[in-house]
């Protein structure tokens, strides 16, 4: 390689590394502020799981953003990798500084693993897709309605997960979605509930099951005593969606 052209790729080199590093101290910064927000909801909430919950959806759309962002970093991170080892032995120094880096983003994907867990938020980025066809969405969506309307709800979980992670721009997503939160409802695991309804919102904007989404959200918090909380999402399905059969019901239960 000639001279000129390693020293302006090791010169890219550098520049890419700086980034890199700038954009890794920030990640990591905002991933210790919210590791610091979570231990503060736990010390507020005095071991009241339900106290903690309000926070939880606000805190899984963070980690969401951060993996993603993650993602993004890893893959200038293995580009810069690939172009250091092109770059002759002159640029041994900056390939030791992006692979010690590396080290550094994979403890961060090992935070972020420990911070969904603590709000139950389950990542679908990494599993492999399956075909996709409308058949066979539909298909696994009765099967796991009728297993969801006989009680069987390990079945039901199961197959709903199946069309929402295998089939995700299928019709039957959304509805699959909504079901999931229905069965840690049923189950009266609200603080899960609560989770699988704000996915319901927050990824089939456009589907027919989001005003119920806010409707059992909404009552998923005044069972867990969070009046103030339950009133806020109401109200929010009232402004948004004032016309369905949800709203209704809404309206009443913040009329008493």
């Amino acid at each position: 390689m000639k001279p000129k052209v390693v020293a302006c790729l090791l010169a890219g080199l550098c520049l890419s590394g700086c980034a890199l590093q700038k954009d890794y101290v920030a990640m990591n910064g905002r991933i210790t502020l919210l590791e610091e927000e979570m231990r503060q909801s736990q010390s507020a909430s005095k071991g009241v799981e339900e106290s903690v919950t309000s926070k939880n959806v606000r805190l899984a759309n963070k980690l969401e953003q951060l993996e993603e962002e993650l993602r993004a970093i890893r893959g200038d991170m293995e580009a810069a990798l690939h172009h250091s080892s092109q770059a002759t032995t002159r640029g041994a120094d900056t390939e030791k500084s992006l692979t010690a880096m590396q080290a550094g983003i994979d403890a961060l994907a090992a935070k972020l693993a420990r911070l969904e867990a603590f709000t139950g938020y389950e990542p679908t980025e990494g599993k492999p897709p399956a075909p996709e066809t409308k058949a066979n969405a539909e298909s696994t969506y009765l099967k796991a309605k009728q297993a969801f309307d006989a009680g069987d709800m390990d079945t039901a979980k199961k197959g709903f997960s199946d069309v929402v992670e295998t089939y995700s721009s299928s019709d039957s997503a959304d509805n699959a979605q909504f079901w999931i939160g229905e069965i840690y409802y049923r189950e009266k695991w609200f603080q899960k509930a609560i989770l699988e309804y704000q996915k319901v919102i927050e990824n089939y904007p456009d589907g027919n099951k989001v005003p119920a989404a806010y409707l059992k959200q909404g009552l998923a918090f005044e069972s867990l005593g969070e009046t103030e909380n339950a009133h806020l999402i109401l109200g929010e399905l009232l402004r948004k969606y004032p016309d369905t059969a949800e709203a209704s019901i809404a309206r009443k239960k913040l009329e008493k």
